[in-house]
Order: structure tokens, then C-alpha cells, then sequence
């Protein structure tokens, strides 16, 4: 029974470990999105101005596209 719990316990801190993985690297991707410039804003509803970041691809392709120029 104890090794029941302590196999869930374990879950939920891998859970948890996960879920904030995910955040730090959602906060990382909305931060380039910005000093990237590629923020995108779109109408929403009742006017409101959407934000949505870029994709991985789209931020690396932006860098890459800095990087070339920086080297000319």
C-alpha cells in the first residue's frame, strides 16, 4: 500500500516538474516572440486584440535571418 503511494507521489512531482518545465519554456518563447518582433496581434472578440507568439520554427528562422545579416 505505502509503495502505491509513494509511486503516485513520485507522479505528481514529475507531473509537476513537467508543467513547469512547460511554463519556463511558454515564457521563453513569448519573451523572443517580443525582442523578435514577432509578436502577432489579431481582432478578437468584442474588440479585444489577440497576442500570439511565434512558433519555434518561426523564432529560429528569425534569428537565423539576424544572425546572416549581422555577418555581412
Amino acid at each position: 500500500m505505502r509503495e502505491q503511494a509513494d509511486v503516485e507521489e513520485r507522479f505528481e512531482d514529475v507531473r509537476a516538474e513537467r508543467n513547469a518545465l512547460r511554463q519556463e519554456l511558454a515564457d521563453l518563447r513569448a519573451w523572443l516572440s517580443v525582442k523578435l518582433g514577432l509578436l502577432k496581434r489579431a481582432p478578437g472578440p468584442s474588440g479585444l486584440t489577440v497576442l500570439s507568439v511565434a512558433s519555434d520554427r518561426e523564432i529560429i528562422a528569425k534569428i537565423e535571418e539576424l544572425t546572416d545579416k549581422r555577418e555581412q
